[in-house]
């Protein structure tokens, strides 16, 4: 990062210390666009925090959100206005590794989501950095059965692994997440799968003790071939 007052806003958003942030912001409204050594900005930064106070803090010195922070917010003209500038936004790569149909998962943007499809976001990318994953692993991790319905919908692998062998169902199920395990095991996703740990989707399922969720998997696995 170029200089100390950037630093600071950083420290400031990891620190959650929202009136640090806006200190700093409001001394120099030119740090809310900064970005860190990864490439991320500020803002992704603070969304990440999912603390209301904190993003506002930052965003209310931004004037025009990048194609990542318009899909976590689901800025639909913003994000269509780029794409339409840009095609090879759809598939660009965060700095962190994730792509904007990632965080339209993650942060439950399904409208987001769907216009980034609709515009050649790869339904299957894998992230680049500490999450390998999908945007599937994304929404369900979050327990977003809406994006998850939408991504399924576009072709996306319900079986596919990310890091430590986990599916989305195993983190569906370990959400106790029932309605994406529904739609999960209907695209075809396999209750037999096990994570590099050799824990089954069952056994997380049963650690969240979610009544509903075990019995959908339990009854699953007895049909399973």
């Amino acid at each position: 990062m170029a200089s100390t007052r950037e630093e600071e806003l950083f420290d400031a958003i990891e620190a959650g210390d929202v009136a640090a942030v806006r200190a700093i912001v409001d001394a120099d409204p030119a740090a809310a666009t900064s970005r860190d050594a990864q490439g991320v900005s500020a803002l992704m930064r603070a969304r990440y925090r999912f603390d209301r106070e904190l993003v506002d803090a930052v965003r209310d010195r931004v004037d025009e959100l990048d194609v990542f922070e318009a899909a976590s917010f689901g800025d639909l003209e913003r994000l269509t206005q780029l794409l339409e500038e840009d095609p090879g936004a759809a598939t660009a790569y965060a700095g962190d590794g994730f792509t904007a149909l990632h965080f339209a998962a993650f942060f439950g943007q399904p409208e987001a989501a769907r216009t980034l499809l609709a515009h050649g976001a790869e339904v299957d990318a894998l992230g680049r950095g500490w999450m390998t994953g999908t945007a599937l692993h994304s929404a369900a991790s979050r327990a977003r059965s809406d994006a998850v319905e939408i991504l399924l919908g576009a072709g996306a692998n319900p079986d596919a692994r990310q890091s430590a062998g986990w599916t989305p169902l195993h983190s569906a199920a370990h959400n106790g997440d029932v309605a994406s395990v529904e739609l999960l095991l209907a695209a075809g996703a396999d209750p037999t799968a096990t994570n590099d740990e050799g824990r089954s989707v069952l056994d997380l399922a049963t650690e969240k003790g979610d009544a509903a969720t075990v019995d959908r998997i339990r009854a699953a696995l007895q049909a399973a071939p």
